[in-house]
């Protein structure tokens, strides 16, 4: 085996060596300094693989990631194989707007004669380019390299720069800016000596004898108001340039490569200025996926056009500013894990997604607020490319909701019950709702299960029990009660659901997914959640079975009451068939001084189920 790098010079490298045999693991196998390794393996069908460090696309001090990869090899004899990087191309997506990238994911799978060879990298920020390298198609088998990106709008961008990259523990300076630039030298206290740099931008060349936490403290305590850092090292920097106490400092920070950090500073020398936009949330992102099936190509960049895209108007509802968190992760029938971590997002907050689409294009989306405390987390959805939907999160009314994104509860196994009824779904398309009730002092959520009117397991949170349930048709209810500090949350403060079926003995090999409801609403409000007082306000509600459910029955009407005193008393909503099947609408004229709007909804089933 021999590897180069993209001059065609001896590279070392860490390979992954399958035999494509069933219940053969994989070999590890490392090439030292000589790019060359020699094995010796039984006969048989291989493939092998590496992600190799290379020079990158962006100049002398840029740092690229190689996929490399021969995912078909014939040993039935001595056979000299080179991973080559002076094949790589180039991996890329251009949407036709300036964009960096937030995440990025080269990822790979082989399956052939019962074995199957995968590996991914979750791409860290240090490398500015990545790469693949062309491959035969496999003949027997399946191959598949694909790319996920992440694209948003630049945090921080420099007119007339390339790139500059903001660091942890700055603070990003909304908007377009001018800062008068002036050289901090090794960025060390004494280069601020003598200098004027008060609300001004420094341009500080970091060295190895300095921390990212010295550099960022001497910038602040000279009362710079940004700082602008570049190194000798290939790749981009990423440093923690906040305090020792994990607190972000008061100033923007960035880092550019070295070209751009010679333009700064020769800048600085001359008395220049630079100007600055900064977003601290991206008004828009990408989420793309780019699958290669049987081979890898020679073209390796993506211009999805608009028939591939779908265009989702998204909103993050919230009462009052909040921290929150959110991503989407892509799932295939090949991988089926999605891979990736949430990015920040401000509360509330509206933005435009662009999502991939395709045949096989899974995603898998959470949002959390608190950070931590409420997580919505939807099923596996798929969009269909050339369309714009709307897509709300945190939108009232929050309710429990079983969703297929819950993957536990509402099943039998012979004479166990297993129930997981989580508080908080809100108004999104199969959005569960989980609270940390164990861990935030500003939720509660209190679950029972009855059998016969009996009181069968009572716990904290959402999941309840019954174990050696009689064998015979029973009649189960299901009670989850939930309360959310006002202080904090405003609405949906006290819930209160109950589920009511009869069930008997189910099969003791399988788990039989039981006949509960979800419950949704429809009713436009606010950002913050509010809707006029004085004004007639439409509002809908729906009933479906949970996804898999046994033994259901038929869902014949909807029925809503509404408070406009907390509960004190209410009145029945008059509601009218909807277009689709177990839906309905109907209006709410909310008094002009009314403070809140509380709902109760029912659906009345018959036949079997609740």
């Amino acid at each position: 085996m021999h590897v180069k790098d993209r001059a065609g010079a001896p590279a070392p490298a860490d390979l992954v060596v399958q035999r494509l045999t069933g219940g053969v693991d994989p070999l590890p196998a490392a090439v030292g300094d000589s790019g060359t390794v020699k094995l010796r393996l039984r006969p048989g069908t291989y493939a092998v693989s590496s992600f190799l460090d290379v020079r990158g696309a962006r100049g002398a001090d840029s740092l690229g990631l190689g996929f490399l990869a021969d995912p078909q090899i014939g040993l039935d004899r001595d056979r000299e194989v080179t991973l080559d990087g002076r094949k790589l191309r180039e991996v890329s997506a251009e949407v036709g707007r300036r964009t960096e990238t937030r995440h990025l994911l080269m990822e790979y799978d082989r399956k052939a004669g019962g074995a199957e060879l995968q590996g991914a990298v979750q791409v860290p920020v240090k490398y500015d380019s990545v790469f693949a390298a062309p491959t035969a198609e496999v003949t027997d088998g399946t191959f598949e390299y694909r790319t996920v990106w992440r694209l948003g709008k630049p945090r921080v961008a420099v007119k007339g720069l390339h790139e500059a990259v903001a660091q942890p523990g700055g603070t990003i300076a909304e908007g377009r800016q001018r800062w008068a630039l002036v050289d901090a030298g090794d960025g060390t206290p004494d280069a601020y000596a003598g200098r004027d740099v008060r609300g001004k931008a420094v341009v500080v060349r970091r060295t190895g004898a300095v921390t990212a936490e010295r550099l960022g403290q001497a910038a602040q305590d000279a009362g710079a108001a940004r700082a602008v850092v570049t190194d000798d090292r290939p790749g981009r920097l990423t440093a923690w340039f906040g305090t020792d106490g994990n607190a972000d400092r008061p100033l923007q920070i960035a880092a550019v490569d070295a070209a751009d950090g010679a333009r700064l500073l020769a800048a600085a020398r001359a008395g220049g200025t630079a100007e600055s936009t900064g977003t601290v949330d991206t008004p828009y992102v990408y989420d793309l996926s780019e699958g290669h099936e049987k081979a890898v190509p020679k073209d390796l960049t993506f211009r999805p056009g608009k028939g591939e895209l779908a265009v989702l108007d998204t909103k993050f509802h919230a009462v009052k500013p909040a921290r929150g968190s959110e991503f989407r992760y892509s799932v295939t029938g090949t991988f089926p894990v999605g891979i990736g971590f949430q990015d920040k997002v401000a509360l509330p907050a509206e933005r435009t997604e662009y999502v991939s689409t395709g045949r096989g294009q899974l995603w898998h989306e959470s949002v959390s607020t608190g950070p931590g405390a409420l997580e919505e987390r939807g099923g596996l959805v798929t969009y269909e490319g050339g369309t714009r939907t709307g897509l709300n999160w945190f939108r009232p009314v929050l309710h429990p909701w079983l969703g297929t994104g819950l993957g536990r509860g509402q099943t039998r196994r012979g004479g166990t019950l297993e129930f997981d009824v989580p508080g908080w779904g809100d108004s999104g398309p199969d959005h569960t709702g989980f609270g940390d009730v164990w861990n935030e002092a500003s939720m509660t959520q209190v679950s029972e299960v009855f059998v016969d009117g009996v009181s069968a397991d009572r716990r904290e949170g959402s999941a309840v029990y019954v174990w050696d349930a009689d064998p015979a048709e029973r009649t189960y209810k299901v009670v989850t009660d939930t309360t959310l500090d006002p202080a904090r949350w405003h609405l949906a403060t006290k819930g209160h659901t109950e589920w009511t079926f009869r069930s008997k003995e189910t099969p003791a090999d399988r788990k039989t997914r039981l006949p509960l409801l979800n419950l949704g609403f429809d009713i436009d409000t606010s950002l913050s959640g509010d809707v006029r007082g004085g004004r007639t306000v439409p509002v809908g509600i729906f009933a479906e079975y949970i996804k898999g459910a046994a033994d259901t029955g038929r869902i014949g009407r909807g029925e809503l009451s509404v408070s406009y005193d907390e509960g004190e008393t209410w009145q029945a909503v008059a509601l009218d068939k909807g277009g689709e099947k177990a839906s309905w609408g109907g209006k709410l004229r909310v008094p002009g001084g009314a403070a809140s709007v509380s709902l109760r909804p029912r659906p009345v089933t018959t036949g079997a189920g609740p």
